[in-house]
C-alpha cells in the first residue's frame, strides 16, 4: 500500500508538472501573439503617421510658394504707400502691415524647414517676452469672442532658446484653440511658470472638454472635430512639431472637473 501511494504521488506530480508545463507553454504562445499583434499596430500606425508627415511636407512646401509672390505684392505696395503717406496714422498702420508681413514670412520660413527637417535657428529669448507677443496677436479674436484671457508670467522667468516667431505661433495656436472651446463669458488662462529646470506654458479653457480618444488623437495630421466649421486638423501637429524642435513636449489634459 505504501508502494501504491507513492506511485500515485509520482504519477499526480507528473500530471501537476505537465499541466504546469503546458499551461505556461499555452500562456507564452499567447503572450507572443499579442506581442506580435501589438507591434503589428505599432508598425501600421508609424507608417499612417509618416504617410500623413509626408503629405504635410507637400502641403507645407506648396503653400510656401504660393504664397510668397502674393506677399512680396503686400510688401511692396505697403512700403511704396509709407514712403508717400504724410499722415501719421496711415504711416503707423503700414507699418503694422510689414511687421506682420514679415512675420508671416518668418513662420512660413520656419514651417518650410520643419518639413524638410531642418532644425531653425535658435535665439535666447525671455520667456514672459515670448507670452506677451503671442497675446498680443490673439487679443482681440478673444474681446470678439466675449472670452477673457489673462496672462501670468512673472517678469523673474528665466530666457528660452526658440525661435521667436515660431515658438509665439505655437501659443498662438493652443491660445485660439482654448478660446473656441470656451462658451461666451468664460475665461481662458495662459500660465508661465519655471520648474525644475524647465519652463512650462500652461493654457488652459473653461470648455466641456474632451474624451481620452479624442485627445490621444487630438496632435495627428488634419484629425479636427471641427471640419464642419473650417478646421483643417493642422494646427496642433504642426505645433507639436515646433515644440519637438525646440527640444520640448506638448501635451493635453483634462481638467478635474470634467
Amino acid at each position: 500500500r505504501v508502494r501504491d501511494r507513492e506511485r500515485h504521488e509520482l504519477w499526480r506530480l507528473a500530471i501537476t508538472v505537465a499541466l504546469i508545463t503546458a499551461l505556461t507553454a499555452l500562456f507564452a504562445v499567447f503572450v507572443q501573439r499579442r506581442l506580435r499583434a501589438d507591434q503589428q499596430r505599432e508598425r501600421e500606425l508609424l507608417l499612417h503617421r509618416a504617410d500623413k508627415m509626408a503629405s504635410l511636407a507637400a502641403i507645407g512646401t506648396g503653400i510656401a510658394h504660393e504664397l510668397g509672390t502674393p506677399l512680396s505684392v503686400i510688401v511692396g505696395r505697403a512700403e511704396s504707400a509709407r514712403s508717400r503717406s504724410t499722415d501719421e496714422r496711415v504711416t503707423k498702420s503700414l507699418t503694422v502691415v510689414l511687421e506682420q508681413s514679415a512675420r508671416i514670412e518668418a513662420i512660413v520660413k520656419g514651417c518650410l524647414a520643419l518639413v524638410r527637417g531642418e532644425a531653425p535657428p535658435l535665439s535666447p529669448r525671455l520667456a514672459g517676452s515670448v507670452a506677451e507677443d503671442a497675446v498680443a496677436l490673439v487679443s482681440h479674436r478673444f474681446e470678439q469672442s466675449g472670452v477673457r484671457l489673462v496672462a501670468s508670467a512673472p517678469p523673474e522667468l528665466p530666457a528660452i532658446a526658440c525661435e521667436p516667431s515660431l515658438f509665439a505661433q505655437v501659443l498662438v495656436n493652443l491660445l485660439l484653440n482654448a478660446c473656441h472651446a470656451t462658451p461666451r463669458g468664460g475665461q481662458v488662462t495662459l500660465t508661465v511658470r519655471a520648474e525644475g529646470g524647465s519652463v512650462h506654458f500652461v493654457v488652459e479653457d473653461e470648455g466641456e472638454g474632451i474624451d481620452a480618444q479624442v485627445a490621444a488623437r487630438a496632435a495627428e495630421p488634419f484629425f479636427t472635430t471641427r471640419r464642419e466649421e473650417g478646421g483643417s486638423g493642422l494646427g496642433l501637429s504642426i505645433a507639436r512639431e515646433i515644440v519637438s524642435h525646440h527640444q520640448g513636449t506638448l501635451t493635453l489634459e483634462r481638467r478635474a472637473d470634467t
